[in-house]
């Protein structure tokens, strides 16, 4: 497929990786409109679920249409149409050539965002230490006082919230990366590390892959504007520069902490070209037990000296 038929810009990636950062950018660049998030592509996918009932008959929207005599092919161009042309319109009223399109929970319905429009625009897909992802994620939980509905099926199955981040990120980046592999010519993988890094670099990297002009002052002018915010990550738009503040922060947890998750993460950390995290060996129920025995006699001598000074 030729590079004519790639409209618009979308950007993936597991929520906490960095897609608030991505979007701010490419707002920024005088061809490029990217709105806050609309949630309109995870709509559209949700408009593709279908279920089976019990006599093998597939109950949705297409096998519904296509009785109507709609085919496939017709409603997902119907759809897609749909889809892009709110955000040619916006494009159109910001006085730029192209958009692009940011909502972080796109990823969790990327085989139906694939369906729709995998062939039909250029996709920027963004990668973060899978550790750093599950702590911001247990972070926004915690401020916003709940989860949100892509997320209640982990945190059903696995008792502890960090636990059960690390294995949303192994299954979003497994299906982002094979995504990848399909998608040679039309899809770009970048590390959020890299953009934080060195962002004149990775954005220079953008702008050569999606057929921009790249100029040396892009990220400068993304960080000094916070104009039609919209919704996102509020705490990356408080920033007034690219930093590397949010890398490596797992490093600060227990040594626990960090071998539970990393039995997690490990194989798609090594997979995804992160190094492994150091893993403690488990200890046995006896010395967990003697270690806690310890620790609450440190803490009783410790409160006894404090009442006889």
């Amino acid at each position: 497929m030729s590079d004519a038929n790639y409209e618009g810009i979308i950007v993936l990636g597991s929520p906490r990786s960095g897609t608030t950062l991505m979007r701010r950018i490419l707002n920024a660049h005088p061809d490029i409109a990217c709105p806050g998030e609309t949630n309109l592509f995870s709509a559209c996918a949700r408009f593709l679920h279908s279920e089976t009932i019990a006599e093998g008959v597939d109950i949705s929207v297409l096998s519904g249409l296509d009785f109507a005599g709609f085919d496939e092919s017709y409603v997902l161009g119907s759809l897609r149409e749909y889809a892009f042309g709110f955000h040619r319109e916006h494009a159109k009223r910001q006085g730029k050539k192209r958009w692009a399109s940011k909502t972080a929970f796109d990823i969790f319905y990327l085989d139906q965002i694939e369906k729709l429009f995998g062939d039909h625009a250029y996709f920027i897909c963004i990668q973060r230490h899978g550790l750093d992802v599950a702590c911001s994620l247990k972070d926004l939980c915690d401020t916003n006082g709940g989860y949100l509905s892509e997320v209640h099926e982990y945190i059903k199955q696995y008792p502890q919230p960090l636990q059960a981040f690390c294995h949303l990120w192994v299954d979003v980046n497994r299906a982002m990366q094979t995504f990848v592999e399909r998608h040679p010519k039309n899809v770009l993988l970048i590390k959020y590390e890299d953009l934080t890094a060195d962002p004149k670099a990775v954005t220079a990297k953008i702008a050569e892959f999606v057929k921009v002009e790249w100029t040396a002052d892009w990220v400068d002018r993304s960080m000094q504007t916070s104009s039609n915010v919209g919704l996102g990550d509020w705490k990356t738009y408080g920033k007034t520069k690219v930093d590397t503040e949010g890398v490596g922060r797992w490093r600060t947890l227990s040594e626990y902490t960090i071998s539970m998750m990393g039995r997690i993460c490990n194989p798609m950390l090594e997979a995804s070209g992160y190094p492994a995290v150091p893993i403690k060996k488990e200890r046995t129920a006896k010395e967990a037990r003697r270690r806690y025995e310890l620790g609450l006699r440190i803490r009783t001598d410790l409160a006894k000296n404090t009442r006889e000074k």
